[in-house]
């Protein structure tokens, strides 16, 4: 169902404005069905159907009011349409001329199909059940309108402002209805008969359960990191609170912010939420336009963004830091998907080196860079390689083609075979020699290393039948 984005839709049709719909001139009472015995027709389907649904007989009585014309639209006449309420009902409508509100505030027409009902208590119920429903994108946008969340009347008709109409006046219209017509004796007389009606309304429809709305982690950053609107931004919708994690949030056009695809946003914050039914996590994003922090912030979906590419591995490092280091150390790499948080200035570690265990590689607009994860004291931080400054402690090596074959030494076991050059790369495995390794057994040679401050060579071998790259220093080969 869709929410209602309109302003007394069918008062406007008939020529009846809100101050007739209100009763506040004397051509009001003239020009409108007589509003007591409006009200007595349809006292017995309205505190039914508020009782049942919990809400305020007296908003849903004046609501009915107002936008039938106390009756006399022509929606109403024709379809027993007290509310405006748009598509079909079973399969039954009416199309009529109607007043809309676009994006910017500005009123046009156009024809829409209502809904058509058999009877007003069809109507009345068809309009709870909007209420208690909420929309396809949020379930709760009219949870203000609930008895248990509404204190008063007065709350409940608020709620429906900026909600289920545009009109920023719309509650106010209410609430003087309910006042002039003394509506409020209505929700008196509906509280007190709840309880005796009960037992003889076994076969009335249960009463919605409370909402649960999904729960979510936030994790702040710093700094001006970004992403780019993907190509499929526009099948999401910009927020102003994660969608579903509270009542009341509301969505922004795409058009209105005048986004496309491969635009640069800058994100200020990170939110994991879980759904309370399934247990299902979703990422969704805190975005600006521009770098001003007092630019309007929207969250998204995480799909709705192209974010940079981290590629992890595992390994062990000793990570020098350049006497001359600037910048900050972060508890996730900067400008990943996870978004990262400064814990403090590089210039301030006073160790000269640190030991890392985690290498990240972030491409970002086709750019690569390459982080480390330290640790510092208990605790364990990423730095940027950038321009040298932090670097790894590895051994200076060069590579040339080889060829050709070669044998196991008889001293072979006392060496290890590795993934790598011993000392050269930061993912550097230890390897285990092969069952078919034994002093003599020939092996191919693909490639050749040299490290000068050592003044030791290495071969990169394979056994035969075997794909398997080892690198072994000379001595273990004759």
């Amino acid at each position: 169902m869709l929410r209602t984005k309109r302003l007394l839709v069918t008062v406007l049709i008939v020529g009846a404005g809100i101050g007739s719909a209100v009763g506040l001139t004397s051509h009001a009472a003239t020009t409108t069905k007589d509003p007591q015995t409006f009200i007595t027709t349809l006292k017995s389907p309205v505190k039914s159907v508020a009782n049942q649904y919990k809400l305020y007989p007296s908003v849903m009585m004046a609501q009915a009011a107002l936008e039938s014309a106390w009756g006399t639209s022509q929606l109403t006449t024709e379809a027993n349409n007290y509310f405006g309420i748009k598509g079909s009902y079973n399969g039954q409508s009416v199309t009529m001329k109607t007043a809309e509100y676009n994006a910017d505030g500005e009123l046009y027409y156009t024809n829409a199909a209502f809904r058509k009902y058999p009877t007003a208590k069809a109507s009345m119920t068809d309009n709870a059940k909007l209420l208690r429903g909420g929309t396809s994108y949020n379930p709760t946008i009219y949870s203000g309108t609930w008895r248990e969340n509404a204190a008063t009347y007065s709350d409940a008709a608020n709620a429906l402002t900026n909600t289920y109409a545009t009109a920023p006046t719309y509650g106010s219209s209410l609430i003087a209805i309910i006042e002039q017509y003394s509506l409020d004796g209505l929700d008196n007389a509906s509280a007190a008969s709840s309880s005796s009606s009960a037992s003889s309304s076994s076969s009335s429809t249960p009463t919605p359960a409370p909402v649960v709305y999904a729960t979510a982690t936030y994790h702040g950053a710093t700094g001006n990191q970004t992403a780019r609107f993907s190509s499929k931004h526009s099948s999401y919708r910009l927020y102003n609170h994660i969608k579903g994690t509270r009542e009341k949030v509301t969505k922004t056009a795409w058009s209105k912010v005048n986004a496309y695809t491969g635009q640069q946003v800058y994100l200020d914050m990170r939110g994991v939420k879980k759904d309370p039914n399934t247990g299902k996590k979703t990422t969704w994003y805190r975005l600006r336009f521009s770098t001003s922090k007092s630019a309007k912030k929207y969250w998204v979906y995480s799909k709705a963004l192209t974010l940079p590419t981290v590629k992890y591995a595992s390994g062990k490092a000793t990570v020098k830091l350049s006497s001359t280091a600037t910048g900050s150390y972060y508890n996730h790499v900067y400008n990943s998907p996870y978004l990262a948080k400064a814990q403090g200035e590089v210039s301030k570690l006073t160790a000269k080196s640190y030991t890392a265990d985690n290498q990240a590689t972030k491409t970002q607009d086709g750019i690569a860079t390459t982080w480390y994860r330290i640790k510092v004291g208990d605790k364990k931080y990423w730095v940027a390689a950038a321009t040298q400054k932090v670097s790894p402690d590895f051994d200076y090596v060069t590579y040339s083609k080889a060829s050709g074959t070669k044998k196991l030494g008889k001293k072979y076991a006392k060496y290890h075979p590795y993934n790598h050059v011993k000392k050269t790369h930061f993912d550097q495995k230890t390897l285990k020699w092969p069952s078919k390794a034994k002093v003599g057994t020939k092996v191919t040679i693909n490639q050749q290393a040299f490290k000068p401050t050592y003044q030791t060579t290495w071969y990169r071998i394979q056994f035969s039948g075997d794909k398997t790259n080892y690198w072994v220093d000379a001595k273990a080969l004759q």
